[in-house]
């Protein structure tokens, strides 16, 4: 991070609600300050209340490049970006329509992409990005649509921008969350039954937080993951790894 200012500036897309709002919660509450990006600006303004931050209303998908100019005017400057901005078009693939493929598109890859080089250009000699991926990305699911494929791609544009941007001083990495209880899920958490099924699959035994997320991200910014780059850390309990458990087996 930079040796110049008091404070180490991020920006955080999608921060006005879930596990955005988690990760500006817990880097806000290790010093850095942050920008805080979203579409709504009540949301906005709110977690940009809480956090001391500063709120950069903004649609990703359609004006990246402003909102990481705005934050970094606002911030005086910008070390680190978080991409994790993103959206749910839940369609069978037979019924997915242009429309549909062009909004995931646009939210959860593109604005990761450009995001990046956008926030490059202020990095100077030394910065970190974090994209948030998923496990969709490994793990597909019926009916979401380009999800996977997209949350796969940033994967593998996390690994590639750290062979090109490695060099220039900027690490890239990427966190890709399991089950994480949010507003968004609140009406499967809200279940017991759900919650309590869900939650027995995790070797951890829990369901996620937002802050569990915004715990390994502010690791990923900080010096110590200065060796760190190119890599995508699953956060989920350990939820993938049991997961050909669940098929029927022989009784011993």
């Amino acid at each position: 991070m930079s040796a110049e200012v008091e404070q180490d500036r991020v920006l955080v897309t999608g921060a006005g609600a879930g596990i955005g709002e988690g990760i500006a919660g817990v880097l806000a509450a290790r010093g850095w300050a942050v920008a805080v990006n979203d579409i709504d600006v009540e949301s906005a303004e709110r977690v940009a209340a809480a956090t001391g931050g500063v709120a950069v209303v903004g649609d990703v998908a359609t004006g990246i490049e402003g909102v990481v100019a705005d934050a970094a005017r606002a911030l005086g400057g910008l070390d680190a970006l978080v991409s994790n901005a993103g959206i749910h078009r839940r369609s069978p693939l037979a019924d997915v329509t242009s429309d549909q493929l062009d909004d995931v598109y646009a939210v959860d890859l593109r604005a990761v992409v450009l995001g990046a080089r956008a926030a490059l250009a202020h990095m100077g000699s030394g910065g970190a990005i974090v994209n948030v991926s998923s496990i969709a990305a490994v793990t597909p699911q019926m009916g979401v649509g380009l999800y996977t494929a997209a949350k796969a791609g940033v994967s593998a544009f996390t690994a590639q921008a750290s062979v090109e941007f490695g060099p220039l001083g900027v690490r890239v990495n990427a966190v890709a969350p399991g089950m994480v209880r949010t507003a968004m899920a609140e009406a499967v958490y809200a279940d017991p039954d759900l919650h309590e099924r869900r939650r027995a699959m995790v070797p951890s035994g829990r369901i996620g937080t937002p802050e569990d997320i915004g715990s390994v991200v502010a690791f990923l910014l900080s010096p110590d993951a200065a060796y760190v780059n190119g890599q995508t850390i699953v956060v989920d309990g350990g939820f993938t790894n049991v997961l050909i458990d669940q098929l029927p087996h022989p009784t011993p």
